[in-house]
């Protein structure tokens, strides 16, 4: 749990760099959305890519999870200024793991060399570390910059009926659930002192 809270600190602490793409991972509704959108209009890149499903969203479809569409998305950002011509859409990933291998084929086509990673602070470890292992697996040599939206420990996610520190403690055990699908915490950790 310490290497866990290190990898956490590190995390939050980054800071933006310029970037071929921002990349907004579905979950908790809007709360990631004004992050997505300060970075691009603080012209950190000039695109983003929205990674997630138009299955997996709405009520009952993931317990204690209700999800926004793709579409809706794409809608705030639309109005908020940013142009169509600069969003991409992955409508295919069902899960962390797909949304890297998605979008990490399409950097590594595309030869992007960063890539600035937008999910919930309490989620952003896991998404992190998936990202590392998918990127390792099909040696893309880019740099991955985390970028979350803060939320509160004592705060619920839009559409989640836990707090933060609840869904923290539960991706702390995804991670290792789901560790073939990961690099380490050490490695993560790692990665981000170089």
């Amino acid at each position: 749990m310490l290497e866990f809270k290190e990898l956490y600190g590190l995390i939050i602490k980054e800071k933006a760099q310029k970037s071929d793409a921002i990349l907004w991972l579905q979950g908790d509704q809007y709360d990631r959305a004004s992050k997505v959108f300060e970075l691009y209009k603080n012209g950190w890149s000039e695109r983003v890519i929205i990674s997630g499903n138009n299955v997996l969203i709405g009520d009952g479809t993931r317990l204690g999870e209700k999800n926004i569409s793709l579409a809706q998305m794409k809608s705030f950002l639309l109005k908020k200024g940013v142009k169509e011509k600069d969003l991409i859409i992955d409508d295919g990933a069902m899960n962390t793991k797909e949304q890297a291998q998605h979008i990490l084929k399409m950097a590594k086509d595309e030869k992007w060399s960063k890539l600035l990673l937008v999910g919930s602070s309490y989620y952003q470890p896991r998404a992190f570390l998936t990202f590392l292992k998918q990127a390792k697996n099909i040696e893309w040599k880019g740099k991955i910059i985390n970028q979350p939206a803060i939320i509160a420990l004592n705060k619920k996610p839009a559409g989640r009926d836990m707090t933060a520190e609840l869904l923290s403690k539960q991706e702390f055990e995804k991670i290792k659930k789901y560790k073939k699908d990961l690099v380490s915490i050490a490695q993560g950790i790692g990665y981000l002192n170089t």
